[in-house]
């Protein structure tokens, strides 16, 4: 792939059928020798969940702003030098509160056309990670919903798990924002996901359901959005009334996330948990079941068994799910009962 074009090209030029191919990533930074190389989107969302955000210090602040009155005096070469800089220093992604911030409060002195330009320059022409998200948060101060070529932009570098979040924070002040994030949602299947679901509002039947059927599987962990659907899509109502085949397989995977709570917080921050999965295992009884929903009630069967977490009630109805004829002709592999288990000689 040709390194002197810029990331937005690199991308658009490689979307099929509305959304990037399997295996599509970025180019990695040519000049890190640490041999470490991360996900689209990795080093952004680890920063989201897992760091404490901390405030820039002053020595990358006087740089932000250098870069920011540069690009507002219209030269895009020095502004250019200096936001590359800055995101060797900086990921955009802590410095974007401060910057618009600073933005915003020194407006009157700023050329507002030429940080425009430069911002939309930033975007779609610039070879670097950092240098594109500081253009789109230069652009997020501005009104873009109105700019047709601007929004194309913004959804095709959207298509990226990298920049998914960048283009979120732009799409969230669109009069048509949340159907903007929803289409986005559906496109993007890695750290993109995670970020745009937990920006999405279930404003309508049609995403409360994606939500509920679709929302959680992305390719990192399902954990990530677990909490966050099952409460948008009001699983716990879902579960009162019959589901559909798709409605159970999706409340199965929301829960299969939430039952693992090492990145994020999950089952232990619902409320009435156990009633809620005592509905879950009621409507297992009046579905066919397939292997790896055997898989997650086996989950659900040993959490259930832990001195913190212990159901009597919830452990025997797994037990009677994982004994029955149904579950050892469902072929799963992974699904053991008591007979399965090794004994002593």
């Amino acid at each position: 792939m040709d390194r002197d074009i810029s990331l937005y090209q690199k991308i658009k030029s490689a979307v099929i059928n509305g959304e990037l191919p399997d295996g599509f990533s970025l180019p990695q930074d040519t000049e890190d020798k640490s041999g470490l190389h991360f996900a689209d989107g990795a080093m952004d969302g680890i920063a989201v969940y897992h760091m404490v955000g901390a405030e820039p210090g002053e020595d990358q602040c006087a740089l932000m702003e250098r870069a920011v009155r540069a690009a507002a005096a219209g030269s895009a070469d020095q502004a250019d030098a200096l936001f590359l800089q800055l995101g060797q220093e900086a990921r955009a992604l802590t410095m974007i509160d401060t910057l618009q911030a600073w933005v915003i409060d020194h407006r009157q002195e700023l050329n507002a056309q030429n940080l425009w330009n430069y911002a939309c320059h930033a975007m779609m022409d610039a070879q670097d990670r950092e240098c594109v998200k500081f253009g789109m948060s230069l652009l997020e101060v501005f009104q873009t919903a109105d700019r047709p070529s601007v929004r194309n932009a913004v959804r095709i570098l959207g298509l990226s798990d990298e920049f998914t979040l960048f283009s979120v924070f732009i799409m969230r002040r669109w009069p048509d924002g949340n159907e903007e994030i929803w289409n986005l949602a559906q496109r993007v299947h890695g750290w993109g996901r995670v970020h745009a679901v937990e920006c999405l509002e279930p404003a309508t039947d049609a995403i409360r359901e994606w939500l509920l059927t679709e929302g959680v599987r992305n390719h990192i962990m399902y954990s990530y959005s677990a909490l966050t659907c099952w409460q948008k899509a009001d699983a716990a109502d879902a579960l009162k009334r019959e589901l559909t085949r798709k409605e159970f397989s999706g409340i199965r995977d929301i829960i299969g996330g939430l039952l693992d709570e090492g990145p994020v917080q999950g089952i232990s921050a619902i409320e009435n948990a156990n009633d809620a999965i005592l509905d879950f295992l009621h409507a297992a009884q009046r579905i066919s079941l397939a292997a790896e929903d055997y898989d997650t009630i086996r989950n659900i069967g040993q959490y259930f068994e832990n001195e913190d977490s212990s159901s009597p009630e919830i452990a025997a109805l797994c037990k009677d799910l994982l004994h029955s004829e149904a579950c050892r002709t469902a072929g799963s592999l992974t699904v053991k009962t008591e007979q399965d288990e090794p004994r002593a000689e």
